[in-house]
């Protein structure tokens, strides 16, 4: 197993993991971010799961369409959603909610059925490296409007995850709250940064990082919601009523621009 698959595997395993553990805090204790981000961390791990496949045994169509809709269209969007529920009245984000599943509705339907593979690409997808096959610049075997999806979905997507982290570690740190309550806002922000900016600089032709930056950031996003109280406050074994630890709420002011729900 070479580098970027070992990567991609332990960001698959980091993003997973989240999403389970966030999955049974929202059926311990509803909430629309807890959602949103359980989804997004699910598709973040299916599109290293993907990535990691292509890599280990051949890229195939399907492993490529995994890869750029799970990673490429719906991530950082459905993360994004979930800090914009935090930050904004519920209103706005059952509206971006709503407009957000429209776009993978429609990226769904036209990647499953209306883009197939040339025999160029075709040939291109068996035979190139990952780090070229990854490279939307260098491959484009999707339809234009993908990449305009892709655009739309991903960058106010990682802006809200950024944002919203940065903003609400400012307000923690201004308003002297718990230091767990910086350090997990401060982890949610890198959990944005380092794929953002290492799978950019794949763009530009440097492939070395993007697989280390997909790893860095499952596991920092993973590390900073497993310390976030706006996440968890009960700690128990998934899906059961076992219960490991369980945290009191510390009364502080508000950091945030939305309140608590």
């Amino acid at each position: 197993m070479n580098g970027t698959a070992l990567f991609e595997l332990l960001a698959a395993i980091c993003a997973l993991l989240a999403a389970i553990f966030i999955f049974d805090q929202q059926l311990n204790r509803p909430r629309p971010h807890k959602l949103l981000w359980t989804l997004g961390l699910l598709f973040y791990g299916l599109a290293a799961g993907a990535d990691f496949l292509g890599v280990v045994s051949g890229w195939t169509v399907g492993d490529y369409k995994a890869w750029y809709y799970f990673g490429g269209v719906l991530t950082a969007a459905f993360l994004g959603l979930g800090s914009l529920y935090l930050l904004a009245p519920r209103r706005v984000g059952h509206i971006a909610t709503a407009i957000a599943t429209a776009i993978a509705l429609y990226a769904a339907v036209r990647i499953l059925f209306f883009a197939p593979f040339s025999p160029t690409d075709l040939h291109t997808l068996a035979t190139a490296p990952t780090s070229v096959l990854t490279n939307v610049r260098a491959f484009k075997p999707l339809p234009g409007d993908l990449e305009v999806v892709a655009i739309i979905m991903n960058i106010p997507g990682a802006l809200l995850l950024f944002g919203g982290a940065a903003w609400s570690a400012w307000q923690f740190w201004r308003k002297r709250a718990g230091a767990y309550r910086l350090a997990s806002m401060l982890l949610l922000a890198l959990g944005a940064v380092f794929p953002s900016i290492l799978t950019g600089l794949q763009a530009l032709g440097n492939t070395s990082g993007a697989a280390v930056g997909e790893f860095l950031g499952a596991i920092c996003l993973l590390a900073g919601l497993l310390i976030s109280l706006d996440v968890f406050t009960v700690f128990r074994v998934p899906f059961t009523h076992i219960v490991l630890y369980e945290r009191a709420q510390q009364p502080v002011r508000k950091a945030t621009t939305a309140p608590q729900r």
